[in-house]
């Protein structure tokens, strides 16, 4: 506990002495976010620790906006001395910078921070023998899943703690700290000469809430589920997107929610707010609120406070996710969708925990509705996607369904098509709701689509 005061003792010295600079040079207005980090990571091979890291770091970065709407921005790492210089380098940078009079560092929020306690001690005190015990654990759990397991490419387990701080001219000063842990496995499964790999993982905010031999049997069932695989049939069926997948189409999809991709004019949804584009079975929530989810967080990047925000309600778009800067832009608000990739970068636009609300009915009653279709577990190639145009082409895996059931494993599949069709095509949402990271959705069931194959 006494090295995590000393962190916060820390950012909270180089934020005031940054903010100091700051006046002295003449900034109108300008906002400091200064973040500790410390990390551990462990994997395991042969129930033995194959890999470790431990790393901690801290840095600032600091925006200056002049009075002429001039913005500078500037980071650095590791020393009050190197914060003072950076908030002198930020007031030159806005010097040579181009006015805009949709900069702005935001006022504080009306609304209070919600009361979110993110932050565990016992994972903040991870120690080195305990995530090697751990990593150890999941790779067991994946090799005695099924005989046919042979090996584990990957066990690892990652433990973070950080801290942070945001202080701005206009009366801000708002800190908070959170934990994160997580664990993932790639196991290899064989029979007969074929050979398939199924991915598991977990992650939690707290200690108690990781489960390592549920991950380990994810990979172990996924690997087993897809040996000895057929070509997958080719012709218009019904597809039902598996969460995970679901997942990665919508968030291919989520920079078109970006206020950023807006005023960029690149944005699949640019004006068509109140418009209907999906199916009545989709509602699209943002929440940096949501209990215990990767970006829950009592305010964002520039310190507005966080909320649940609608995006798509019964298939009508509602709207985008802003920053200070994009809302200024278009006239509206922040939504508390500022996003930092770290201190050393100045604030985007993103979302916080972004996900498909789910439906009544589980993976195994959508698959009832299926007469002969395909359940997706797998895509290739989604980052190929085209998040402006939405044209995507993948490549697919997965189980073939017939009179409800699921009957062999196919591959070697494809399918393409937009995403606005895609997500006005769903028939039915699944009640599996999980996320990903930021992203999280249920299994989809789709209308008839075009699959090619065999």
């Amino acid at each position: 506990m006494n090295e995590i005061k000393k962190h916060d003792e820390i950012i909270l010295g180089a934020a005031d002495d940054a903010a100091k600079v700051l006046r002295e040079k003449g900034a109108k207005s300008f906002d400091v976010y200064v973040r500790w980090n410390s990390s551990i990571s462990a994997e395991a091979k042969d129930k033995k620790l194959d890999a470790f890291e431990q790393a901690q770091s801290w840095g600032a970065g600091i925006r200056a906006l002049l009075p002429d709407g001039r913005l500078g921005f500037s980071f650095a790492a590791g020393s009050i001395d190197a914060v003072r210089e950076a908030a002198s380098m930020a007031v030159e940078n806005a010097r040579n910078s181009e006015p805009d009079d949709s900069n702005n560092i935001p006022l504080p929020s009306v609304e209070a921070f919600p009361e979110i306690t993110e932050y565990d001690e016992e994972v903040a005190e991870i120690s080195a023998d305990y995530a090697t015990a751990r990593a150890i654990e999941l790779e067991e759990a994946a090799m005695s899943y099924d005989p046919r397991i042979t090996k584990v490419r990957k066990a690892s387990v990652s433990a973070t703690s950080a801290g942070w701080v945001i202080l701005n001219s206009e009366g801000l000063k708002a800190v908070s700290r959170g934990t994160w842990l997580s664990c993932g496995i790639m196991a290899v499964a064989e029979e007969e000469g074929d050979s398939q790999m199924g991915y598991g993982f977990d992650y939690s905010r707290r200690l108690s809430g990781m489960d390592y031999q549920a991950a380990g049997a994810e990979a172990g069932e996924k690997a087993v589920s897809l040996l000895k695989a057929r070509k997958t049939p080719t012709g218009k069926f019904p597809v039902i997107l598996e969460n995970l997948v679901a997942s990665e189409f919508l968030g291919t999809f989520a920079s078109s929610f970006s206020g950023e991709f807006l005023v960029k004019g690149r944005s699949l949804l640019a004006g068509k707010t109140g418009e209907k584009i999906f199916s009545d079975a989709i509602s699209i929530i943002d929440d940096g609120t949501l209990p215990g989810c990767i970006s829950t967080r009592p305010f964002d990047d520039e310190g507005i406070a966080s909320r649940r925000n609608i995006l798509v309600q019964g298939g009508v778009f509602k709207g985008f996710l802003h920053n200070a800067y994009t809302a200024k832009r278009t006239g509206g608000a922040s939504t508390g969708n500022a996003v930092r990739g770290g201190f050393r970068s100045a604030p985007g636009v993103g979302p916080a925990n972004l996900y498909i609300e789910k439906g009544a009915l589980n993976k195994d009653e959508l698959i009832s509705r299926v007469n002969n279709g395909l359940l997706v577990l797998e895509v290739l190639g989604m980052h190929t996607a085209n998040p402006i145009s939405g044209d995507f082409s993948v490549g697919i895996a997965g189980l073939w369904i017939e009179n409800g059931r699921v009957a062999y494993p196919v591959r070697e599949g494809a399918i393409a098509g937009n995403l606005i069709s895609i997500f006005s095509g769903i028939d039915a949402v699944g009640s599996d709701l999980r996320f990903a990271g930021r992203l999280g959705a249920p299994s989809l069931l789709l209308k008839p689509i075009s699959v090619s194959g065999s």
